[in-house]
């Protein structure tokens, strides 16, 4: 799965991971991909993400995405937005400061180049 725009990926990976697909899922991801998580620590690399989409899939995890904002120039673009995610025994999450950097490839598809998907750590 590729995405042509900035705007389809939120989109596609959401309904990846919701339909358990992981291989549609960690297509949509550069090979050096990071994560950020809420204490800053980075997932880093296609592998470890994949590691970390297993586990929502693996949880049964449901998504729904929301860009409140699209900021492209050239190869990259930056998007903000509301991160919804549900887990069966787990309170509902919601996030409404997510942040992604996409970057367009050598192929013209554009991929999750950094994700923050509770915003970026506060000091």
């Amino acid at each position: 799965m590729v995405a042509g725009t900035p705007e389809e990926i939120s989109e596609a990976f959401a309904a990846a991971i919701n339909a358990g697909d992981i291989e549609a899922a960690l297509a949509l991801w550069s090979e050096d991909a990071a994560i950020v998580g809420p204490d800053g620590a980075m997932v880093r690399g296609r592998e470890a993400v994949e590691g970390v989409l297993q586990t929502l899939i693996g949880n049964g995890a449901s998504v729904h995405i929301e860009l409140t904002g699209l900021y492209a120039a050239g190869d990259a673009a930056l998007a903000t937005g509301t991160l919804r995610m549900s887990v069966p025994g787990h309170e509902p999450y919601q996030g409404d400061s997510s942040i992604v950097l996409y970057a367009r490839g050598a192929d013209g598809s554009w991929r999750v180049a950094i994700d923050a998907p509770w915003g970026l750590p506060r000091d």
